[in-house]
């Protein structure tokens, strides 16, 4: 009997419950369909800046590229300190107003912000800017809180993988927009195009993606529980869920910041790519990631279950950050990119896992938690990874220009020998 089923035994699900998630199922497809094309959307958003980002942090602080890697470390630290100090409070919120009015909210924010890193030539109000969107910024984790909402604990990692795989189509789509025309128009270009798509995916949530939440929290809000540390300690009273397995999390978000922080920096100096083969390159990444997570999940979990496909994934993904790190052929990146992939199986397996410990009315509180992990990761991470590849880039070590990649593959090793730990432990309890 695995987690799941254990959790659907012990929450005494009623006739009445079932014939409330049938009336659900009817609808869900539709839903997920909309939920899918927001987060395509944002993403695609979002990751137009890519291509551009060393760039356009060498035009506004008129500096080099060692100089703009820290820089680029910095704003993303920025981001993610106001993710990790609002996580919980949004987390919340969405609980107690509806998912849609918090996707609302955080879509406008990030129209806003596009809009000011078009326009601005100065890194205090960019910074700024960034720092105010990772207060406000939410649609990930709303979206997540909005698959539990529709999704039976059965069909979780499965949902939670489609729509994955919408971060990896964005993925694959805007960077290669990006390029193209940060090339040919110009590197704000990418800035005003970003601006549009939010203001397009505002007026689609508004009128056709409809409120997920079955039923509006009426606790009242305790802000000492909304702060980080805090709704992690109620967290770990309320339930069963293995912290570890938080911890394995926050590593692996760590060794993924490698790609999100000096992937561009990295070949520019290594192969001297341009705007449009950074683009073209995270393209490829973008369309292996969505047939992973959208095609080859599909066949490997009724087979192998979330445990043994979370593995698969981890034993991928590790040698291909060391391949990383040492490839000194612009072309066999692809074959690299292509292998390391299968990494993607790993998070909706992961987040099921964890999921499928919690009731329905805590799932709100491990989305926030999630989140302020991830928030800590994108403070420390990119900070690791910039700061590391220009030590050895001002050092003239080109030689060790990959050791970002190698640090990745370490916290990747730590972290899936703590989930090995964790799953030994839940088989010895299954048969307890």
């Amino acid at each position: 009997m695995n987690i799941e089923h254990k959790h659907l035994l012990a929450g005494g699900n009623n006739g009445i419950n079932k014939i409330n998630l049938s009336k659900m199922s009817k609808n869900s497809k539709r839903i997920l369909l909309l939920l899918f094309i927001t987060l395509f959307i944002n993403i695609m958003g979002f990751s137009l800046i890519i291509p551009i980002k060393p760039q356009l942090i060498m035009d506004i602080a008129k500096t080099d590229l060692s100089n703009a890697a820290i820089l680029g470390g910095y704003l993303l630290f920025g981001y993610a300190l106001g993710q990790f100090l609002m996580s919980p409070l949004i987390a919340a919120l969405s609980n107690k107003y509806g998912r849609k009015k918090i996707l609302l909210f955080s879509i406008l924010a990030s129209a806003i912000d596009f809009l000011v890193m078009a326009f601005t030539m100065h890194m205090e109000i960019l910074f700024l800017s960034r720092f105010l969107l990772g207060v406000l910024s939410a649609t990930i984790a709303t979206v997540n809180l909005a698959i539990v909402d529709i999704s039976p604990p059965e069909k979780r990692a499965v949902n939670f993988s489609i729509i994955a795989s919408a971060i990896g189509l964005g993925l694959m789509v805007g960077p290669f927009l990006g390029g193209i025309i940060g090339e040919f128009v110009g590197i704000r270009g990418p800035l005003l195009l970003g601006a549009l798509l939010f203001t397009i995916n505002l007026i689609l949530v508004y009128y056709f993606v409809p409120e997920t939440l079955k039923e509006k929290s009426k606790e009242q809000l305790q802000w000492k529980k909304l702060t980080p540390f805090g709704i992690f300690k109620s967290l770990k009273k309320a339930t069963n869920l293995p912290v570890q397995l938080l911890g394995a999390s926050f590593l692996y978000q760590l060794a993924f910041h490698s790609f999100t922080s000096i992937w561009a920096y990295y070949m520019i100096d290594k192969f001297n790519w341009g705007a449009l083969q950074i683009g073209g390159s995270l393209l490829f990444v973008g369309l292996t990631n969505f047939f992973v997570q959208n095609v080859l999940i599909r066949f490997l979990l009724p087979k192998l279950g979330e445990q043994k496909t979370f593995l698969l994934g981890a034993s991928f993904i590790i040698p291909a950050f060391f391949a990383y790190a040492t490839v000194s052929i612009d072309w066999f990146v692809y074959i690299i990119i292509v292998f390391g992939s299968l990494g993607a199986l790993m998070k909706p397996c992961l987040q099921a896992i964890m999921s499928s410990f919690l009731p329905y009315h805590k799932q709100g509180e491990l989305m926030g938690v999630i989140t302020s992990i991830n928030g800590i990761s994108l403070m420390v991470g990119p900070l690791i990874m910039t700061q590391t590849f220009s030590f050895f880039k001002t050092n003239d070590s080109s030689s060790f220009l990959g050791a970002p990649f190698i640090l990745s593959m370490l916290f990747a090793i730590v972290a899936t020998i703590i989930v090995l730990r964790v799953f030994s432990k839940m088989k010895i309890q299954s048969f307890a």
